[in-house]
């Protein structure tokens, strides 16, 4: 039975009003709960409810409970996960209200009190709010361990504050329990955002040294950055080094990747890395195969691309109309007119849209085109700036552009009898 009710209370899904009288009826029935296992259960409730987002409905019960049961007092881990809650739902005054209220309520404050305060504040940009909340645990007597030092080193190294970053890491070097996984990636990630390419990778050798295998999610951090930047050598170096380390990509890595071997028209290597991906067990998503199959059609590779626009359908993928249209021209040009009736056949077999957005020439010209326009705006603005004469001839002009307008009003208003 008590199985049951854990299933109940977990898997609601939005009906919070059914499991609340779930519980109810639970902890009415002594003989189903004892009055150990009605606090685990309404744990499992208040948890359920902020997991769905509701954390509002969690607090009004628990508000409820204890002022219905003045005996009854919630669990510290009750209200560890109420500020998890408010935190998860970004209200941050509704999880400062809690906090407050267990000080004034005498409840004391666990480790994962702190590191719940020290993530949320950490997740909302505040870290030095939750510094704070380190040097006040420190006055209580409690040891900051991984759950307090991880999100800020991570949000440190997101802000690019690297300096403290690391101080703070070697502060937790000091603690038994050390630096993490999570703690050395945090701070590789950091420095790939910040385009710190060497400083990562002192952050890589650093964590092999201390014991620490690298994982897929490590290396993607430099894969991203390589990607953005479309650093194509140190990329194929850097996957190279990691196959032959004995370290398998995920499909990010692969992802990410073949995004920049398309991206910079590398169209060997990509269709060797995607090849390299299918036999790992993994399938490309619509977005690789879409620029694989455009980067093919670029070259004229229309086999491989008409194969590779099958395949995404044989998978389940609808490709973009855009595509369809790309390679359906492209095969009409060079006269393939029966793989063009097969692709138009292949295409009609699926749900899609007809509707056709700008083609990635259209847009790059659009762009090209705003900058080029953003740019001499600017240029203009700057030469007038430098010429006195010419700002106060700008200036004149303006002024009777203005007044010229205010007399149109007003002229406007006289003839609606307005004025």
């Amino acid at each position: 039975m008590r199985n049951q009710l854990f299933y109940l209370l977990t898997n609601f899904e939005g009906m919070h009003k059914a499991a609340i009288r779930t519980f109810e009826f639970a902890k009415d029935k002594k003989s189903i709960v004892d009055s150990v296992s009605e606090m685990s259960l309404f744990e499992i409730l208040i948890d359920s409810l902020c997991k769905e987002g509701s954390a509002r409905e969690a607090s009004e019960y628990l508000l409820r409970r204890k002022e219905t049961d003045l005996g009854w007092v919630p669990s510290i881990r009750v209200y560890n996960i109420m500020l998890n809650g408010w935190f998860r739902a970004r209200k941050l005054k509704h999880a400062e209200k809690l906090w407050e209220e267990m000080k004034n309520e005498n409840v004391r404050p666990s480790v994962v009190t702190y590191g719940t305060l020290v993530e949320g504040y950490c997740r909302m940009r505040r870290v030095e709010k939750a510094l704070e909340m380190v040097g006040e645990m420190t006055k209580e007597g409690i040891k900051p361990n991984a759950i307090v030092y991880n999100p800020i080193i991570d949000a440190l190294a997101e802000a690019g504050r690297f300096k403290e970053a690391l101080g703070m890491m070697e502060r937790f070097h000091v603690l038994q329990i050390g630096p993490t996984l999570s703690t050395y990636n945090s701070l590789v990630k950091g420095f790939c955002k910040a385009g710190d390419i060497e400083g990562a990778s002192k952050i890589l050798k650093k964590m092999i040294s201390r014991g620490f295998l690298p994982i897929p999610t490590t290396y993607n951090y430099f894969f991203r950055y390589f990607s953005r930047c479309g650093k194509v050598d140190e990329g194929m170096n850097l996957y190279t080094k990691m196959i032959e380390s004995g370290h398998n990509p995920d499909r990010l890595t692969y992802h990410l990747v073949l995004k920049m071997l398309c991206e910079e028209e590398k169209l060997e290597l990509a269709v060797q890395v995607s090849k390299e991906m299918r036999h790992k067990g993994y399938d490309m998503d619509l977005a690789t195969s879409t620029m694989l199959t455009h980067l093919l059609c670029k070259m004229h590779k229309l086999e491989e691309a008409f194969a590779e626009f099958e395949d995404m359908i044989r998978r389940g993928i609808i490709p973009q109309y855009l595509t369809f249209q790309k390679l359906n021209v492209e095969l009409k040009k060079q006269g393939m007119t029966e793989m063009a009736r097969k692709l138009c056949h292949l295409m009609s077999s699926v749900p899609h849209s007809d509707k056709l957005p700008n083609t990635y020439g259209e847009v790059r010209d659009d762009a090209h085109a705003r900058r080029k326009s953003i740019i001499q705006k600017a240029k203009a603005v700057s030469d007038l700036l430098k010429d006195p004469k010419e700002l106060d001839k700008f200036r004149s002009s303006s002024e009777d552009a203005v007044s010229s307008a205010n007399c149109s009003i007003e002229d406007i208003e006289k003839k609606v009898g307005i004025r």
